[in-house]
């Protein structure tokens, strides 16, 4: 019972910051995070979310041991820290990253996974690195690591023998 509790609380704190204490001109955008364990400190806005994490925001769920949320005073986000078994799952382009540690920056739209950092598109096309970064909005990736391992799955190209050209 007072697991549900925190949990509902937990939720319900951060709907309510992200939609505001008032009306607003542009429409909000919400995350939903469920935790075994929230601490919240109001005076520097931060929410940390520890013990089998998941959160949903925009496109993308993280599941990991520990998320830490950082906002502005005008309820928007600043970055996420995600820590200890870390998995993000993008909708839109149906990509998995996983490592250790992932720290989103909302200002440029980066994501650096840290630790075992392995990313996989829709494809099945996978890279493992020591880190990865993501720069979502421009669609760049780069890994580090030694050695980075990339891993594609191509189509064979189709030769007509009679001309020798490629379809």
């Amino acid at each position: 019972m007072r697991r549900t509790v925190s949990w509902i609380g937990g939720v319900a704190v951060l709907m309510i910051l992200f939609s505001g204490w008032v009306f607003a001109q542009e429409p909000q955008e919400q995350m939903v995070v469920t935790s075994r364990h929230q601490k919240v400190d109001y005076v520097n806005r931060i929410f940390v979310y520890s013990g089998e994490v998941k959160l949903d925001w925009k496109d993308v769920v993280v599941e990991a041991e520990e998320v830490s949320v950082y906002i502005t005073e005008e309820n928007t986000l600043i970055k996420l820290v995600a820590k200890g078994k870390v998995t993000i799952i993008e909708k839109e382009t149906k990509t998995k990253t996983s490592g250790e540690l992932a720290t989103y920056s909302a200002e440029d739209d980066k994501m650096v996974i840290e630790g075992n950092a392995q990313y996989e598109d829709e494809l099945g096309n996978t890279i493992l690195a020591d880190r990865i970064v993501l720069w979502r909005e421009e669609k760049k990736m780069e890994a580090t690591g030694s050695p980075v391992i990339a891993t594609y799955f191509l189509e064979e190209v189709q030769v007509d023998s009679s001309s020798g050209k490629s379809d």
